[in-house]
């Protein structure tokens, strides 16, 4: 089983095009660790979900399986098991890789700017909210459950 959370989950939703198992655990808990999401996880999730779907796993911290995500549409699909993933992506790459390279750079490009343009203010907002988070006990009443396996209770 792969385990997607926080820092790896935020990562992968600045690919592209993202392919997972169907018992992965995918998700963002950042809230049950007493911080809020960090890495543009806020900037990225609502662009790749409806906000309201992307809202609920902000908001209440829930962890999705591979096959949710595909069903949400946060991942182009899920496979059977962590060992056909890998697979699944080099056929897709090798999909890709026939097609007119500058074609294909500059159609990367067109999106990416689209989808990036105010990363970089989001990113700000991120570290500012994460500071004050740093400075309140929640952020210690999180990870002190996390490390003794119970559930915070803030």
């Amino acid at each position: 089983m792969v385990l997607l959370l926080e820092r790896g989950f935020c990562v992968t939703l600045f690919c592209d095009i993202r392919i997972t198992s169907d018992d992965s655990k995918l998700g963002a808990n950042f809230v049950k660790l007493g911080i809020n999401p960090g890495m543009g996880c806020s900037h990225t999730l609502i662009r790749k979900l409806p906000s309201q779907v992307a809202y609920e796993l902000l908001y209440t911290g829930r962890l999705i399986t591979g096959q949710e995500a595909a069903k949400m549409g946060l991942v182009l699909r899920s496979v059977k098991s962590k060992n056909m993933v890998l697979d699944d992506a080099m056929h897709l790459a090798g999909q890709i890789v026939q097609n007119s390279p500058i074609a294909l750079q500059e159609t990367v490009k067109l999106v990416r700017d689209q989808e990036f343009a105010d990363l970089r203010d989001k990113l700000a907002l991120e570290a500012a909210s994460q500071s004050r988070c740093f400075a309140e006990v929640d952020i210690r009443t999180g990870l002190e459950a996390v490390r003794n396996k119970r559930s915070p209770v803030f």
